[in-house]
């Protein structure tokens, strides 16, 4: 290991993810060439798992200034429970565009850390009200999937509980297959233009969010196009691919729990 000048770190490095690593990983050489190997990867088309996705501003791109509106629809929490990263992002509805709005990335976090960020968060918004969704392989019982005892969402309702945040969860009992998720999810992210013209973009992330905006950037897909974790990459936009498909495929009347 070696510590890297400046100028031998590629510059998509510099821009996106330097100040995001932690000082073992800055002085790790190995840590910048995946980063920009991923990028080099996603310039190939064929690689790219959300093929249609741009980080230009909206109306043509998927990126936007909106942000959370305390009249609007109940938050989401969209979770993916990886231990590191650990990442959730909290998203609203806008008539019928997804806009993820802020986002919770621990580099090793336990889900009690993690939802104890998230109540942070809330706090800062005046948020008092969630729906849940995400990763619910953890959620199954019976030692199921390797899992007994309490899993990550029982963690995360208790935290919930007492700290008085009302919540509905909206886990389906099994996660759906990645590529059929995918293909939903880019089906929302750009779907055709409109009579005038303009994209379809119903997928929109606050400019702030640039963890969310990297995941949907540079998470590829290998040799028979399924979507693949690489390094950190694959893990938000699968938190959010989970809101998306859900309610894409249609939902029940929500009932809050105290």
């Amino acid at each position: 290991m070696r510590l890297v000048r400046d100028e031998e770190i590629p510059l998509w490095e510099v821009n996106h993810s330097r100040d995001r690593l932690i000082d073992e990983e800055k002085m790790d050489f190995t840590s910048y060439k995946l980063g920009y190997e991923m990028k080099e990867e996603v310039n190939d088309p064929s690689k790219m798992a959300y093929k249609f996705f741009s980080d230009e501003a909206h109306p043509f791109g998927n990126t936007t200034d909106l942000s959370y509106d305390p009249f609007g629809s109940t938050v989401a929490l969209c979770a993916d429970f990886n231990r590191s990263p650990h990442c959730w992002a909290l998203g609203q509805m806008h008539d019928d565009t997804y806009v993820v709005f802020d986002e919770i990335v621990s580099s090793d976090a336990l889900t009690v850390e993690q939802a104890n960020k998230l109540i942070d968060r809330l706090l800062h918004w005046g948020i008092r009200h969630l729906e849940l969704f995400g990763d619910n392989t953890s959620n199954q019982g019976n030692g199921r999937y390797g899992r007994k005892g309490k899993n990550d969402w029982d963690i995360v309702c208790e935290v919930l509980d007492k700290n008085n945040i009302a919540y509905v969860k909206r886990l389906k009992k099994q996660n759906p297959k990645r590529k059929v998720r995918v293909d939903k999810v880019n089906n929302v992210i750009y779907s055709g233009t409109n009579d005038d013209g303009v994209d379809l973009r119903r997928l929109l992330i606050n400019k702030s969010c640039q963890w969310v905006i990297d995941d949907y950037k540079y998470s590829i897909v290998n040799e028979d196009g399924l979507k693949i974790d690489q390094g950190d990459r694959g893990h938000m936009s699968d938190a959010v691919d989970y809101w998306i498909f859900r309610q894409e495929g249609g939902s029940g009347r929500i009932v809050f729990a105290f």
